[in-house]
């Protein structure tokens, strides 16, 4: 019961994430130019305080379909028309100062594709013909950093390698292999030179996760994963990489900077997992100093910790298995 309790914060996350998908087509009509828009946004947001679109004047909204309501979130599709096209309108997302939700914007036409991050400090955006290399550096660098953070089941993989590794040489090793192994996978699959189904691969994402917190359960020292740590960092090391390549394709890659996108997603996302790699060995030197001084008996938090991630992992395996 408290896991299902502690789970709970976790998905409800998931779900303040909105997304904007517009696409240029070609009409032969002489009221402009027309784009195809998707509009995603969470259902539970409270009706008052819905996500809104505002363009400039000079963009127009028609063709609106009815909303559908799809895993929980509210969907609309519409057409926009503007006589001399995106460049240099402005888009707005009402009421987004005031939410914890954050927009991903996705805009493409015949001569590139742009990413744009919105959040409640920066809710307005002005199209432009070609976002520069400082803008592609910045969003993927963010987008990457906000991935990996909110990418549970990745970071509990990398606390079990924490948890694992008995020594800084096998951690360094360890770490080092899961993340040229990922990115590996991430570049093939992103570029479009490898393309296996997301659905079971995150299923064996969470199954790895299983398997490393049942290694740390019986700490058998004379097991592969204690003896080698950077060889299960590594073979699971390819799987996530799909993952974080899944989240990267539907952000979209800049058709122009291609390898600058994805070198600095790459890079963001290392950059948090250093980041959780770091509060997390503050945490277990917190509690180390602790023990030792005697401020409370308990010293197996290991095995605690594998249960809560084993728990964890196992739901997150059910779920993944039952959405084939």
């Amino acid at each position: 019961m408290l896991l299902l309790l502690y789970m709970a914060p976790l998905q409800a996350n998931t779900l303040r994430l909105a997304y904007l998908e517009i696409k240029s087509v070609e009409v032969a009509t002489d009221d402009g130019h027309h784009y195809e828009a998707m509009w995603k946004q969470p259902a539970n947001i409270v009706m008052g305080d819905a996500l809104l679109l505002k363009f400039s004047a000079g963009v127009t909204l028609s063709k609106k379909a009815a909303p559908l309501l799809l895993n929980g979130s509210l969907i609309n599709y519409f057409t926009l028309v503007t006589k001399d096209g995106l460049v240099n309108q402005r888009l707005t997302i009402a009421n987004l100062s005031n939410s914890d939700a954050e927009v991903i914007v996705k805009y493409s036409d015949e001569s590139h594709t742009a990413s744009i991050r919105l959040t409640p400090s920066t809710p307005s955006y002005v199209f432009q013909k070609e976002p520069s290399y400082l803008q592609t550096i910045q969003s993927y660098t963010l987008f990457g950093i906000q991935h990996i953070l909110e990418g549970y089941d990745h970071l509990l993989f990398v606390l079990c390698l924490l948890l694992i590794a008995s020594s800084l040489k096998k951690l360094l090793w360890a770490i080092t292999g899961f993340t040229v192994a990922h990115s590996l996978t991430l570049i093939l699959s992103a570029l479009g030179w490898v393309s296996i189904p997301i659905a079971p691969v995150e299923a064996i994402i969470a199954l790895s996760i299983v398997f490393l917190a049942v290694e740390i359960a019986k700490r058998n020292k004379l097991s592969l994963s204690y003896r080698y740590p950077v060889a299960v960092s590594s073979s699971f090391g390819l799987l996530h990489g799909f993952g974080f390549a899944s989240v990267l394709l539907e952000l979209g890659l800049p058709q122009n900077d291609k390898l600058l996108a994805l070198g600095f997603f790459n890079v963001g996302v290392e950059i948090g997992q250093l980041i959780f790699i770091g509060g997390v060995l503050a945490v277990l030197w917190c509690i180390k100093y602790a023990v030792k001084r005697r401020w409370f008996q308990y010293k197996d938090y290991r095995l605690v910790g594998s249960y809560m991630i084993g728990s964890t992992a196992s739901m997150w395996m059910i779920e993944r298995i039952m959405q084939f």
